[in-house]
């Protein structure tokens, strides 16, 4: 277990973090800000509670590639869930993320959340 991560904190990623139905990615869509990134972007929107969405659309290759970044993309916001701020997360893929290795997109992950200020402070 990592010494920075205090043993309290689960990393399941429960139904009640999912953002659920269409109509809250349209909501999140509508009114968040986008937070742009090389290979994907943070859409965000005020909240108290956490909820957490990706959206990786046709155009960034066939069902397997898609369904395989959506997994990196799960698991990396899995292990800095307990760090997030409350809000609506949205991860959007672009095209160009099908080149870059898990490694290199955990790290632009975790870069762009600090960028951002989507993490809280008190834990880093």
């Amino acid at each position: 277990m990592d010494e920075l991560r205090p043993a309290e904190h689960d990393e399941r990623f429960p139904r009640r973090y999912r953002l659920g139905r269409n109509k809250n990615y349209r909501f999140v869509y509508r009114r968040g800000k986008g937070i742009p990134s090389r290979s994907f972007t943070i859409v965000f929107l005020k909240g108290r509670e956490l909820k957490i969405g990706f959206s990786v659309s046709g155009k960034v290759g066939n069902a397997v590639t898609r369904n395989r970044l959506r997994r990196w993309m799960r698991e990396d916001v899995r292990k800095l869930r307990w760090r997030m701020k409350g809000g609506k997360y949205i991860f959007v893929a672009r095209p160009c993320m099908k080149e870059i290795s898990h490694e290199a997109l955990s790290h632009e992950l975790e870069t762009v959340l600090l960028r951002g200020k989507f993490l809280r402070e008190e834990l880093l």
